[in-house]
């Protein structure tokens, strides 16, 4: 793989139907709860059509009466085209690996694109005053076995 200069473009953002979904009974239980945020993603490749999507995932949880409970799940689907998506790829087995700088970029970009949607989705919510908080893409990107820096927990 080899890391040059990469021309690339958003195709597309949107949120992923279905899979937003607010706990309102335990956000009226919530109180000064500390929540703590995960995030997932996923790389689907479509190698026909120099596209590439990121699925990113974010799932607010909070212990709630001894019961570690699911407060807010949401997920958006960036898409980009890249120029020459071959040479920015790595096979490894049935696995598409994409280049560090080129994941870090549209990580970034679909971490805010996420960060939007949890604006919209917990306006009024005892959420709206928590915020995605700030990602750190190295500990994402280490997560995701692309660094070698040890992923941090994510509180809030």
């Amino acid at each position: 793989m080899e890391e040059t200069a990469i021309n690339f473009r958003l195709v597309s953002v949107r949120e992923v139907e279905g899979a937003t979904a607010v706990n309102r009974r335990a956000l009226r239980r919530l109180g000064r709860t500390p929540v703590n945020v995960d995030m997932n993603v996923r790389v689907v490749p479509d190698l026909d059509h120099s596209l590439v999507s990121l699925v990113v995932t974010c799932s607010y949880v909070a212990v709630i009466g001894f019961i570690r409970t699911r407060v807010l799940s949401c997920s958006v689907v960036t898409t980009f085209e890249i120029e020459d998506l071959r040479q920015h790829i790595e096979m490894q087995g049935e696995e598409v690996v994409v280049g560090g700088k080129l994941m870090m970029t549209m990580l970034g970009i679909s971490v805010c694109s996420l960060r939007c949607i949890v604006a919209v989705r917990t306006a009024g919510t005892p959420l709206r005053f928590r915020p995605l908080p700030v990602i750190d893409l190295r500990a994402l990107m280490y997560r995701l076995h692309y660094g070698n820096a040890p992923s941090a927990a994510i509180p809030m």
